[in-house]
């Protein structure tokens, strides 16, 4: 057994002296005599000149997607363009290869790639044999140079660069962030600068391979077998639990609030939520940036970093401690007008008058609603009723318990996202009463989706969380997977439901937040309104709105948490129409939404079909067959116009007003119409209509099927 181990690290030996004579003589005789034993090429002839090249080969960033797969940010190739000036340049056919014609050349780059005409004139009057154009002049698309070289105006270069691009533009971009070249790197990659594009950049940024070959002054391959190749590994892919749809109807709906005339607010954010999953479906702010143009003058995101005040929405919370606890009223009733706070024995309590009160404590707008209950306080979203929860049933520290097993004023650490905590009101008898109705402690708009969780659940928390997985593109391994993660069960399942009925009473006739009412889902809600704390003072002008609306009533499964700043006298109507724009298109995307009845009913979004200039009867049958509800005005036989137009996307069973020829107009019945519809009406008849209140009309003021003219104006009640 020995000999013949012996043996074969003799033979081992013997094999490997050869090997290494083989290349020595190789590399000898090429040194020697110029010539390669392998490729047979005699190089001899080009050694003078030849050098090592080493070319990197940069790695693919990883793409980000939605839940569905839809490209949020990825990497695209781009070109550096360049003039050359250089008169002596010309092809090897004796053409010209440098700019013949300055003038032309100048109006087809400013048409082109969008320069200012005199800028490119500024850079072809140059002294210097090439030019490039700025940062206008990069990252120019393939079809932008496949549009300069059919113009077939010599000297125009092209360099390929890797960008990274944006498809969707302005799309939850505080969220995502940007990547773009990092200049001060050796071998430049494309790195995250803010969002999940600087928080995951190492999943993302890849390892750049490269190519290492000897290369002849004329730029001459020696030989292919000379070349060196490490191939790149691509970064990793990430998908969000983001949808497209969702995210586009909640971006379009905040900025509407800004620039709706009846809101004019300053900023808006907000959030969807799947409450039993914690997946972030939707996540942005208004006004913010397209990060494929990168002007960023302030970069904060305001769901997650942004603390406020939460104003009444606080109140869900104070309420439902109470429940838990077994000390809520519930019909009970108390006096709602004026809360005069007084301290005894270190405590807040009622007194009968001012004299000697430390503050007064009124409801919204000073309102006085008498003896009322304290479930209709809750309805009418009485400051009073909570003063009186936390003064006589509810001790406030126990309510401050409950808000730290809720998360408040600590981080919900969602993935990577930063995140502020908030501050916590000081245990004085008057800040551990104003608390209760969200007034002295700020949270953040992550914090108090979580906390909401508890009460579209059984009364356990979830943690919202938005990376869905991040995998490996080449191999489809799964390298990281988000999951649900519970946090802990706040309430028992009767105090959430109870939370939930009484929710639904805000929303129902006669409660504070009637206007969000959408005739989809039937909806759960509560407002909250606060001063703007501006220079540690609260603004007397500007507050803080927010909702939290969760669908459908009896089994939440998503939550729309909203906010913006405004000035108080706005129309708050104006803004919820915003919010139900929301909730629809979420309904929508979930193809199923509970209605009366609790039936359950599949609806659908699509493009309605343009039935302009189809006659009435054909129109009418064709939007029918679709599932849509044509209502036609005037009394012609052909349709001249539609709303919504061919260009929209409606939901199934939605109202189409057809507008026809007839000379008169006869009014429909409006009765359940939303205010929507009644401005799609106005907007298509050119005839004013008024509304007031919210919700859907009940009355009208010029009966239907009466004739009217466009001088006329109609008047309809919403409730």
């Amino acid at each position: 057994m020995r000999r013949s181990a012996n043996f074969k690290v003799l033979m081992l030996s013997i094999i490997m002296a050869l090997l290494f004579l083989t290349v020595g003589v190789n590399v000898f005789v090429m040194t020697i005599f110029g010539h390669h034993f392998n490729s047979g090429q005699n190089i001899k002839k080009v050694t003078e000149g030849v050098s090592i090249v080493l070319r990197p080969i940069h790695a693919e960033r990883g793409k980000i997607k939605d839940r569905n797969g839809n490209i949020i940010a990825q990497d695209v190739t781009t070109y550096t363009l360049d003039a050359k000036l250089d008169t002596t340049r010309f092809n090897g056919d004796k053409t010209p290869a440098h700019v013949v014609d300055k003038e032309a050349t100048a109006d087809a780059i400013s048409e082109i790639v969008g320069i200012d005409r005199a800028d490119v004139m500024a850079q072809l009057n140059s002294t210097s044999l090439q030019v490039e154009f700025g940062q206008k002049g990069k990252y120019i698309t393939a079809d932008q140079k496949a549009a300069l070289e059919e113009t077939k105006l010599p000297g125009l270069g092209f360099t390929p660069i890797i960008a990274r691009i944006y498809p969707n533009n302005e799309f939850a971009s505080e969220l995502i962030g940007f990547a773009k070249y990092d200049e001060s790197e050796n071998v430049r990659n494309i790195k995250g600068q803010i969002g999940i594009e600087a928080y995951y950049d190492n999943y993302l940024l890849g390892k750049n391979g490269s190519e290492t070959f000897p290369k002849t002054a004329g730029g001459y391959f020696i030989d292919d077998k000379q070349v060196i190749r490490e191939e790149p590994k691509n970064g990793s892919d990430i998908k969000l639990t983001l949808d497209r749809s969702i995210q586009d109807a909640l971006s379009q709906a905040l900025h509407g609030m800004l620039e709706d005339p009846k809101v004019r607010a300053e900023k808006a954010w907000g959030i969807v939520v799947e409450a039993d999953t914690g997946k972030i479906l939707g996540w942005g702010q208004a006004p913010s940036f397209d990060p494929n143009v990168l002007d960023i003058s302030e970069y904060l995101n305001y769901v997650s970093q942004s603390t406020y005040e939460p104003g009444s929405t606080m109140k869900t919370f104070t309420v439902a401690a109470a429940i838990e606890e077994g000390v809520w009223p519930d019909e009970q009733s108390f006096y709602s007008g004026p809360f005069y706070v007084g301290v005894k024995d270190g405590k807040g309590v009622r007194l009968p008058s001012p004299t000697g009160s430390i503050h007064t404590i009124t409801n919204a707008q000073n309102i006085n609603y008498g003896d009322i209950s304290y479930n209709y306080g809750y309805v009418q979203s009485s400051n009073v009723m909570i003063s009186e929860l936390l003064t006589s049933h509810l001790d406030p520290l126990k309510f401050k318990e409950y808000k730290h097993k809720l998360g408040f004023h600590k981080v919900v650490g969602t993935d990577l996202v930063p995140e502020s905590e908030g501050v916590e009101v000081p245990e004085r008898p008057l800040e551990l009463i104003t608390d209760g109705f969200g007034q002295g402690s700020t949270v953040t708009m992550l914090q108090m989706a979580q906390a909401y969780t508890s009460i579209m659940t059984d009364g356990t928390m979830v943690k919202p969380y938005v990376v869905e997985s991040i995998s490996d593109p080449q191999t489809g391994q799964v390298q990281y997977e988000g999951k649900t993660e519970k946090i802990g069960k706040i309430f028992k399942d009767s105090t959430s439901k109870k939370m939930r009925d009484l929710m639904r009473d805000v929303v129902a006739p006669g409660g504070s937040a009637m206007r969000f009412e959408v005739e989809e889902t039937e909806v759960i809600a509560k407002t909250g309104t606060a001063q703007k704390v501006e220079n540690g003072i609260y603004s007397p002008t500007d507050y803080i709105f927010s909702s939290v609306v969760g669908f459908p009533h009896d089994n939440p499964k998503y939550i729309v948490y909203t906010a913006y700043e405004a000035k108080m006298g706005h129309s708050i109507d104006a803004s919820a129409v915003y919010v139900k724009d929301i909730v629809k298109k979420v309904v929508a995307t979930d193809k199923y939404t509970q209605v009366g009845g609790g039936d359950v009913e599949q609806i659908k979004t699509d493009y309605v079909m343009n039935v302009v200039n189809y006659d009435v009867e054909s129109a009418t049958n064709n939007l029918k067959e679709k599932g849509y509800q044509p209502v036609v005005i005037g009394q012609g036989n052909t349709v001249i116009s539609q709303v919504p137009s061919s260009k929209q996307q409606v939901i199934s069973n939605e109202r189409i007003l057809l507008l026809t020829n007839g000379e008169s107009i006869t009014v429909p019945d409006f009765t359940g119409w939303s205010r929507k519809e009644m401005t799609n009406f106005w907007a298509i008849t050119g005839i004013q209509v008024e509304m007031s209140g919210s919700g859907f009309v009940k009355d009208q003021s010029i009966p239907a099927g009466s004739v009217i003219t466009k001088d006329q104006v109609i008047s309809v009640n919403l409730r």
